[in-house]
Order: C-alpha cells, then structure tokens, then sequence
C-alpha cells in the first residue's frame, strides 16, 4: 500500500464523525427555520413548583430570584435546594421569599440529588408541574405563562430557550457563540421536525406525574438522563422559544473548560447506557426521534466535528483526492453555516460575532476537553463540580 492510499484512508477515517456532525446540524438548522410555536385550544391554568438547586450561589441567586418572584403567579410556589452551601445562598433565597431546603455535608453530591430531594421533599403539595431553572438563570417577563401555554397544547415537558449571558470576556463571548446553537437553533429544529427536544436542566418544565415517576440519576448531564428515560417511553419533549432566559456565561476559560468536560462526560455516559435501547427502538418502532437521539449520543460535538472535516479536508488535498477534499470542505460549510443560524437567530452582537476570530484557538482548546472528558469516563469519576462563579 503506498504512501497516497494510507493517506486518503487516514482522511476517509477522519472526516467521517465531521461530516456526520455537520448532515445532523444541517438538517436541525434548516427545520429551525421552519419553527412555529403550538398554540392552545382553551386556557388551562397550570400551578408550576419552582426548583432551584443552588450550590454556593450567593452571588448570583438574588438576580434570578427577583425576576422569578416578579413574573411567577400567585398559584406557583418557589423552592431552593441550598445544596451544602457554605455561603449565604440560604439565607438570600428565604429574605426574597423562597421556602428553601437545606442539604447538609453528608448528603451525595450533585445536581441530580439536589433535583431529586427537592422533588420528594414537593410530593405533599399542590402543583400541576415543576420547573427547573438554575441559580444563575434569569428569565424574561412572561416566562411562566408561556410554558403554561406550551403545556396547555398537549405537551408533557417542555424545554425554554436557553442563552448564554452577555459578557465583557472572550471566554463569554465564546460561551454565547456555543449556546446558540444548543439553546436555540437545535431544540428548534427538532421540535419541528416532530423529535423529541432535550431537556437542558436550566428551564425546563415537566409535569407532575412524570417528574415524580422517573428519578434524576447520573453523575453528569442527568437532564439528558432524563429526557432519554422519557424518550424510550415514547414521550417527546417540546420547545418553547417564547420562555426565554439567559444563564451566566463561564468567565474564565478554565471554569468553561471544566463545565464543557462535564457536559461531555454526560454524553459519552449516555452513549454507553442509552445506545443499544435507542437502536432497538429505532428499528422495532420505527422510531425517528430513537434514531436522532441515538444519531446526536454517536457523533462528536460541534467543534470536534469541525477540527474532524478541516484535517480530513487538508490530507485529502495533500493526497490530491481534490473530489474527497471537496465532501470534505462542504462539510466545513454546513457547520459554519449551522452556527450562523444560531446567532442569527439569537440576534448575536457584533462581540460575539468578532469573537469567531478564535475559532483556531477555540477548536484545540475543545479537543483537549473532549480528551479530559474521555479520561473522566474510562474514570468513572461520579462527581463534577459546579461551575465556578467569579
């Protein structure tokens, strides 16, 4: 075999996760397009548990809250898991009027215990759903009655539009870039194209009976746990992009760097556990939104999908496969393509769009996260940290 067949091989073994990363992206992007709210035949009026699990969040809890307290309707009720807080986050939550529980040193760590505790402690009252926001999340007037009206046309969960905050950092900037396309342009597309949208922790609105059927469970991403326990019964989530909220982006590129390994970690674990279930439900029911789930755990993120097709392009071109180059390069192009949907839907600034410039860096940086994610996974580490607030 010469040195010019090893070559176009290698391109071929490299370029494959790019180009099935960018046929998934190009096809959500352009259903995002298409995107059209459902509208409720008849008003039904939904008390919603409010659950915030909050870990050390003194310094962001208060703004959250506020707008919480000020768009929530008398029938809602707030609740803030204080998860073995050493700071004032307790304190802060019940002086704006939120019934707080208290998680001591002893019990387990994580979101999913935090989530799971408060919604035992909720099993004795009154309440129709629960929605999830996350400490840092501040959500836009009307959030509450637009889930309520997304709930009201038939849907059993539902998942806001999510974003990124605006920051002064690149590291922000980078962040808003990313959650673009996660928080916008994909739930869009799949809720369009009739799959079920992935509840992403932060927004996310289930109603009674499933959130107190199922358990969070999972040391990392268990609201993708979730909403693929969910899937697997045949239940499929909703988009609302009318409930919109924006969460503190990380600021620095070591505290991005750690919430993207957790976020990695959690689809690599769902890969494992999720895979062969979705299959057989692909095939045996024909199930499209079993085969985008499955499809979305067995390819790479975005960035790695993107570094995947410019190597593959570059040895192709070398090997002079200037046709396989070409696939290659149009790859390329439906990813930046996919991205530029996601801002332009999200309205992004001028910053956020200049912040593109570090693409190069951004890629490389988010190959060695994909490896640290992988070494936590051959780990079975149970347990990530917070992202730390600054």
């Amino acid at each position: 075999m010469d040195l010019k067949t090893l070559v176009i091989g290698a391109a071929i073994v490299l370029g494959l996760p790019g180009l099935a990363v960018a046929a998934h992206l190009g096809v959500l992007a352009a259903g995002s397009w298409l995107y059209r709210e459902r509208r409720p035949g008849k008003r039904h009026d939904l008390a919603f548990l409010v659950l915030v699990p909050a870990h050390d969040e003194e310094r962001v809890i208060a703004t959250g809250l506020e707008a919480i307290m000020a768009d929530k309707r008398p029938r809602d009720h707030v609740l803030v898991v204080a998860d073995r807080c050493t700071d004032r986050t307790a304190e802060i939550a019940r002086s704006l009027g939120a019934e707080v529980l208290e998680r001591g040193p002893e019990d387990p760590p994580g979101r999913a215990a935090a989530r799971q505790d408060g919604l035992d402690h909720a099993r004795g009252r009154e309440w129709d759903a629960v929605l999830m926001l996350d400490a840092d999340s501040v959500i836009e007037p009307g959030f509450f009655a637009a889930c309520e009206q997304a709930m009201a046309s038939g849907a059993p969960a539902v998942q806001a539009r999510s974003e990124s905050g605006h920051g002064r950092s690149l590291t922000q900037e980078a962040s808003l870039a990313a959650f673009t396309l996660q928080g916008i342009t994909i739930p869009r597309g799949r809720d369009r194209l009739g799959v079920s949208v992935r509840l992403r922790g932060t927004g996310m609105a289930i109603r009674r009976d499933l959130a107190l059927t199922h358990r969070f469970h999972a040391p990392a991403s268990e609201d993708l746990f979730f909403t693929l326990d969910l899937l697997l019964e045949g239940v499929r989530c909703r988009h609302v992009d009318s409930a919109r909220l924006r969460s503190q982006g990380a600021s620095t590129w070591d505290s991005f760097g750690g919430q993207k390994v957790r976020y990695e970690a959690g689809r690599m674990a769902a890969a494992r556990a999720f895979v062969p279930r979705l299959l057989h439900r692909a095939v045996a029911r024909r199930d499209a939104a079993a085969f985008e789930a499955m499809w979305f755990l067995l390819t790479p993120p975005f960035a790695v999908g993107a570094l995947s097709v410019i190597v593959a392009t570059g040895l192709a071109a070398a090997a002079g496969a200037w046709t396989l180059a070409a696939v290659f390069a149009a790859g390329l192009g439906l990813l930046c393509l996919a991205l530029a949907t996601g801002l332009i839907q999200a309205r992004a600034g001028l910053r956020t769009w200049c912040a593109l410039c570090a693409a190069p860096w951004y890629l490389l940086w988010k190959a060695v996260v994909q490896v640290r994610a992988v070494v936590s996974v051959l780990r079975r580490q149970d347990h990530f940290g917070p992202t730390a607030r600054v």
